[in-house]
């Protein structure tokens, strides 16, 4: 826990702190600008925040750079360190004495907290904290939004953010790895199939290699229980392979021959002449004063007719004249395996050569169909990953909300006996709410808002909260009471900032002043030198 905090700006220097409550009183005049809400700002900067050294407050203006020094005690061991506000950014290690023995960065710093103070959970120091850290200035007391960490983060941040406070995260986070490797499989395999390494299969082309790879297996079953017939009369196996390899020329032969006709069309189109101007000349010989103006115009726009319908022809004619090279090709490649077939006719070497052929092709086959199943699979399991993620994350959900839910409901019946509405806190998957029931009066929010804080405090590892005067402004007395009741309930430290308390019973004054830290007045100001 924080023990002292020095400085030698302070009005009051070294100033002690206790387990639990530590209160910081203002006068019974509510004066304002007496360092009340600045010193809670330097206990969070202590804690390592930055709203001390980054909000103008005035005080490194008028009385300049201020160096902090503090202690803390763990269960075995006191560190000791120190912080300025001119380089904030680095923290001093020093001895009991607070001479400087070395140099750390506030991230390191902050990590050392978190493992001194034995949090476990996979939040930073300072991502527990802030929320919690309610002072004047750092606009986190947003009664409707108690998980705020910052104004700029998403609202998805404070649902994760709470899950991993309660330390329920880490099944989600095995989850979400394992749809991470799911998905990257996935992206490798839609990879590999668009730089065409794999033939892409769908799913009727699956049902379809299936069966083409069943014929191919009875094909080699067969070629080898018939082997030494086969050796015999090669001639019965190679007929049957020039059977289907003629017949597919046959169907390619005949598709090649529409595809002949069409560009044969098309050539004779191209080939058309048109009618010249000089032949319209000769229309003076049977008709008297023709208009020749108008029959030029008549001729330029056939033209211009004609020119595109030729471009349109040529481009048609590319097309079909590329069709036709990739019949040529496949009707070369098929006379080279029929005139292979019928050199081997009397060779045995035509069986091994077939059974090779066989072989690889129901590999590549087999290879399609293994990959679409592969596919298959992976999408299944992110679908069901998915549906396993939000069943889980709806449990968790579910957990955190009854728990804390369950807290303010003691919490406010001890604050509030039998009186006022209990506030609800949801969860949902990527956002949350704190509903006041219906009481929209800005005490009672802001006193739910404290028992939020209390609730959070018991129910995990948060190490502390800090609770200024405005949250207490607008909440009733007897309200007031009784929260003090509720923070004397606590170990770990909370540091709260509080003015007025003649208002009090005489139970919460004794308390306030029994655990008052530092006494602050309109005479007595936090710092040695006043510039206001």
């Amino acid at each position: 826990m924080l023990k002292e905090i020095k400085c030698d700006k302070f009005i009051e220097s070294p100033i002690i702190f206790g387990k639990g409550l530590n209160v910081v009183l203002g006068d019974n005049f509510s004066t304002n600008s007496i360092g009340k809400s600045m010193f809670l700002m330097i206990t969070d900067f202590v804690f390592g925040g930055n709203s001390y050294s980054t909000i103008d407050s005035g005080a490194q203006k008028n009385i300049g750079h201020q160096t902090f020094y503090f202690k803390f005690e763990f269960k075995h061991d006191s560190k000791y360190y120190s912080r300025n506000t001119e380089n904030p950014e680095i923290i001093t290690v020093c001895d009991k004495d607070y001479n400087a023995l070395s140099e750390i960065d506030k991230a390191e710093y902050t990590s050392q907290l978190k493992m001194d103070y034995e949090i476990d959970c996979s939040l930073s120091f300072r991502q527990i904290v802030n929320p919690f850290s309610r002072i004047w200035g750092k606009e986190n007391y947003n009664v409707n939004e108690p998980l705020r960490n910052s104004i700029k983060e998403s609202p998805s941040a404070p649902v994760v953010n709470i899950i991993k406070l309660f330390k329920l995260y880490q099944t989600l986070e095995e989850l979400n790895n394992e749809i991470k490797t799911k998905v990257e499989s996935k992206r490798i395999l839609n990879g590999a199939q668009k730089k065409e390494y794999i033939a892409k299969t769908t799913k009727t082309e699956f049902k379809k290699n299936a069966l083409e790879i069943e014929r191919i297996n009875q094909e080699i079953a067969d070629i080898k229980n018939n082997l030494l017939k086969y050796t015999v009369n090669i001639e019965e196996l190679t007929s049957k392979e020039l059977i289907e390899l003629k017949t597919q020329k046959s169907r390619l032969l005949k598709s090649q021959s529409l595809i002949l006709n069409k560009i044969k069309r098309l050539d004779l189109n191209l080939s058309s002449k048109s009618v010249k101007s000089k032949y319209f000349t000769k229309l003076s010989t049977f008709f008297e004063n023709p208009n020749e103006e108008k029959i030029n115009e008549i001729e330029s726009f056939h033209n211009k007719i004609s020119k595109i319908l030729e471009r349109e022809l040529l481009a048609a004619k590319a097309v079909l004249v590329t069709e036709n090279e990739g019949f040529q090709a496949e009707l070369k490649k098929l006379d080279l395996k029929i005139a292979a077939l019928l050199e081997n006719v009397n060779s045995p070497k035509f069986i091994v050569d077939k059974i090779y052929e066989l072989t690889i092709e129901a590999s590549k086959l087999n290879t399609a169909n293994k990959f679409y199943e592969e596919k298959q699979g992976v999408a299944k399991s992110i679908k069901d990953l998915n549906e396993n993620l939000d069943d889980t994350i709806a449990d968790i959900l579910k957990e955190i909300e009854e728990k804390i839910n369950g807290e303010l409901i003691r919490i406010n019946n001890e604050i509030h006996p039998g009186k006022k509405k209990i506030p609800v806190f949801k969860l949902n998957r990527k956002s949350y709410s704190f509903d006041h029931s219906g009481n929209t009066g800005t005490g009672k929010s802001f006193a739910d808002l404290i028992e939020f804080d209390l609730s959070i405090l018991k129910l995990t590892e948060l190490p502390f909260v800090i609770h200024d005067s405005v949250l207490f402004k607008n909440i009733e007395d007897m309200s007031i009471d009784k929260i003090i009741e509720q923070y004397q309930i606590f170990d770990k430290q909370i540091f709260m900032a509080l003015d007025g308390i003649n208002k009090f019973d005489d139970a919460t004054q004794s308390i306030l002043k029994d655990k008052a830290v530092l006494s602050l007045t309109e005479e007595r100001k936090l710092f040695n030198k006043d510039w206001r």
